[in-house]
């Protein structure tokens, strides 16, 4: 097939799979830097299985494969299983590595010692910084930067203009490590200054997108709850908009974690890693029951949620999301430039809180907010109390507008 029809394809699989437009422009990217190269060089226009498969051995490097080439290989399988049976295939389970070779690669391994003495999570801030300077690591190496003292702006800011998205993660994460770099005097120079002027923008504070009751109530009342997918959508929208859960802990929730005789929820919450107890609400309680005995697949799996599509597996946080953004955009909620995900009813929750007076460290237990400072964000949705703060405008004098100088000074 050729190549071109057979991408045209594949993103069209991908909208039907309710695949968010980012995750489909990175596999465009990543067809553009992987298979379309390989093609280009190769004087090749029509795919086939060979192709494919030749063109993944590349990226294999001695059964080391890197985050970067993962994913260039995991963006060629997608192809080859739409080429042979039209469909997108199952997830890959190929782990990915990090190879930290090298100068830079050791000082890197130092760095993230460094972070764990500090108590930065091991098991997500870390790993993200990890995938990232490993990738700056690997990019200097093929650029010929083997040693410290190679690093140069040039590099920098190259490095950054190749990652086409998410550059705002990477120049934060490299701008931390080349400061690292020179605190520990490994450079003489503090690059960091680059990367704080690449990603300095101008600050805009924007209100936080919240909802109101009358629009959280249209939101679950539009679910329609006939179906194994609807049984299964208004259980996680009530678990955000009621309890004020992450995405990410509505995803990973496993059977273990309710309390069905105390009618509770206790969970190690994915993003702190602290534990969190919330009571189990009616509306709550009985909408996880319905989806569990009329509308769950029957399988093994510890964990409440799955999907409603063949080989029903795992949740995932992005999936909750895009399933509540679905129900948001189905619900006829007008809902313009705001968020419409589990993020926004936790927003929408804390409003409600607020408008009821609910004292800050209340709000901050209930949503598992490690430092009440964090919660302290959410004042800027309570409209409420913050217009008892209004002052009247004082009135002016005539004189004020006739004097000289004055807008009516003739």
């Amino acid at each position: 097939m050729e190549i071109q029809k057979l991408i045209e394809r594949t993103n069209q699989l991908l909208k039907e799979d309710r695949y968010t437009n980012s995750r489909i422009c990175t596999y465009n990217w990543l067809w553009k830097k992987g298979i379309l190269s390989y093609m280009n060089y190769r004087r090749l226009v029509d795919f086939d299985e060979k192709v494919g498969k030749e063109c993944m051995l590349i990226f294999h490097d001695g059964g080391t494969v890197t985050f970067y080439h993962r994913d260039l290989i995991k963006s060629i399988d997608v192809l080859v299983n739409v080429f042979l049976n039209d469909n997108l295939g199952k997830r890959m389970r190929t782990p990915a590595q990090y190879p930290f070779r090298g100068e830079i690669g050791s000082a890197a391994e130092d760095y993230f010692e460094y972070l764990k003495a500090r108590g930065i999570s091991e098991k997500k801030t870390i790993q993200s910084y990890k995938r990232i300077v490993s990738n700056f690591v690997e990019y200097l190496l093929e650029k010929g930067v083997s040693h410290i003292s190679g690093i140069i702006e040039d590099c920098i800011v190259k490095f950054i203009e190749s990652r086409q998205y998410r550059q705002k993660e990477y120049i934060g994460t490299i701008r931390r490590f080349l400061n690292y770099l020179y605190k520990e005097h490994l450079i003489a120079k503090d690059y960091s200054y680059v990367l704080q002027s690449l990603g300095k923008n101008v600050k805009h504070i924007k209100t936080p997108s919240f909802y109101s009751p009358d629009e959280i109530r249209q939101l679950e009342e539009s679910i329609s709850r006939t179906s194994n997918l609807g049984k299964r959508d208004y259980a996680m929208v009530t678990l955000c908009s009621r309890l004020g859960l992450r995405v990410s802990d509505v995803a990973y929730l496993s059977f273990k974690d309710i309390n069905w005789e105390n009618n509770s929820i206790n969970i190690i919450q994915y993003k702190t890693g602290n534990p969190l107890t919330l009571p189990l609400l009616p509306i709550v309680g009985n909408a996880i029951i319905d989806y569990l005995k009329n509308g769950r697949p029957k399988s093994t799996s510890n964990k409440v949620f799955l999907s409603c599509r063949p080989p029903y597996g795992e949740m995932n946080p992005g999936s909750v999301h895009n399933a509540i953004a679905v129900a948001f955009r189905e619900s006829g909620v007008d809902f313009g430039d705001r968020h419409h995900g589990g993020h926004a009813l936790r927003f929408s929750l804390a409003q409600r809180m607020l408008d009821k007076s609910t004292p800050i460290p209340i709000i901050s237990e209930t949503l598992g907010h490690t430092d009440v400072d964090t919660t302290r964000t959410y004042v800027l949705i309570d409209f409420t109390h913050m217009m008892e703060c209004v002052l009247e405008v004082p009135e002016t004098s005539d004189v004020f507008y006739t004097q000289r100088g004055g807008w009516f000074y003739d």
